[in-house]
């Protein structure tokens, strides 16, 4: 293989390119080392960036590391959820603008180690790794776009979903890892603390501003975060579920070819289909018996259709800003128009519903399609 052969095996943007070495680890134990021969080039890159930017880390945490542990955010944040493709992105990048909220953006995301001390040199290196589109949707994005705060918190903890798109062979761990409260006491503290760490950096970064934040997998702990933000506030957005889990599958095979740091099981296809939908499953039986429990505060949880969004964002921006009991919009209308209008072109992907996928989504989600009044097909 020739040098441009080999460069091009090596993924600049992977989400772990920033992973701190014990965390590395950590991730390398839990897999039993287990990397593809053609993935060494891009693991040894990615571990001597970190080897290499250890001692700038170090002397962050020195720095920094007692002012974030003790920091107290003005506001709880405020929490968009709703199953992987599902229409958060859409609906966090017009939050966000209006600019009386903190977002996590990308040098806060996968430079997180190093996002106070080295800022800007981050953000300079960003530009060459970041492309001008997100590879599952072509959804655009610059390095003020929000970003999700879990690939923060994949920097220095193995306690996520999303390490089985980078170790796929142990997928069955990492799927249980969604799941805070089914995890050991000791893994709940080691989550807590640095789910906990992972915001309070964010939101010293944003100068306290609230929050808003949106990782997919929020939705698999919502008790907990009401746990730590009492006062936190929620936007859920649902969407059809046959759109959703194609979508989601599509994106999971797509970042999976990119990141995978080991060969994924033969059978990837059915391994997948099943997860997901046994994922989005429990997903929202958990949720829904949490919004029944009366758990949630008088104004602290808006659902919003995601077709909804799409035909009319301004008015069910109105409603949650109301419903939230949130101040602002009129300031932040027109800077919600002129981005309504510049996603107006956007083309979303579009999938074939195989019978047999059908039938298993009709199987095990009629309880989701009862509760959003969704037709089967």
């Amino acid at each position: 293989m020739n040098k441009d052969a080999r460069k091009k095996k090596i993924y600049k943007a992977h989400y772990l390119t920033g992973c701190r070495p014990d965390n590395w680890m950590r991730l390398l134990r839990e897999n039993n080392f287990k990397i593809s021969k053609d993935k060494i080039g891009q693991f040894l890159y990615m571990f001597g960036i970190s080897i290499i930017l250890t001692p700038f880390t170090l002397l962050e945490s020195l720095i920094f590391g007692i002012p974030i542990r003790k920091h107290k955010m003005p506001k709880d944040p405020i929490f968009i959820l709703g199953h992987w493709r599902s229409g958060t992105t859409y609906l966090q990048n017009l939050l966000c603008k209006d600019r009386q909220f903190g977002w996590c953006d990308p040098v806060s995301t996968t430079t997180f180690c190093n996002s106070c001390l080295l800022g800007p040199i981050m953000a300079a290196a960003q530009k060459k790794s970041l492309g001008m589109a997100r590879p599952m949707d072509n959804m655009k994005y610059s390095l003020d776009s929000p970003m999700e705060d879990v690939f923060a918190l994949n920097l220095i903890s193995t306690h996520s979903i999303i390490h089985l798109l980078a170790f796929p062979q142990n997928y069955e761990h990492y799927l249980k890892q969604s799941f805070v409260d089914e995890l050991s006491d000791k893994e709940k503290r080691q989550w807590e603390k640095a789910t906990k760490y992972v915001l309070n950096k964010i939101s010293l970064r944003k100068k306290g501003k609230q929050l808003i934040l949106k990782s997919p997998d929020h939705t698999c702990h919502v008790k907990k975060l009401l746990e730590m933000y009492p006062d936190a506030k929620f936007v859920n957005i649902h969407r059809d579920p046959y759109v959703t889990i194609m979508s989601t599958i599509n994106m999971f095979h797509k970042q999976m070819a990119l990141i995978k740091l080991n060969d994924p099981p033969k059978d990837l296809d059915a391994i997948l289909e099943n997860a997901i939908i046994g994922l989005f499953e429990h997903v929202y039986m958990d949720l829904f018996e949490i919004e029944d429990s009366g758990v949630f505060k008088k104004g602290s949880l808006v659902n919003i259709p995601y077709d909804r969004l799409n035909e009319d964002p301004e008015g069910c921006l109105r409603e949650i800003y109301d419903e939230l009991g949130l101040e602002g919009f009129e300031e932040a209308l027109p800077h919600f128009r002129e981005h309504i209008d510049s996603v107006s072109d956007y083309v979303k992907n579009k999938f074939d519903l195989k019978p047999e996928l059908k039938d298993k989504i009709n199987g095990r989600l009629g309880f989701y399609f009862d509760r959003y009044g969704y037709e089967r097909r």
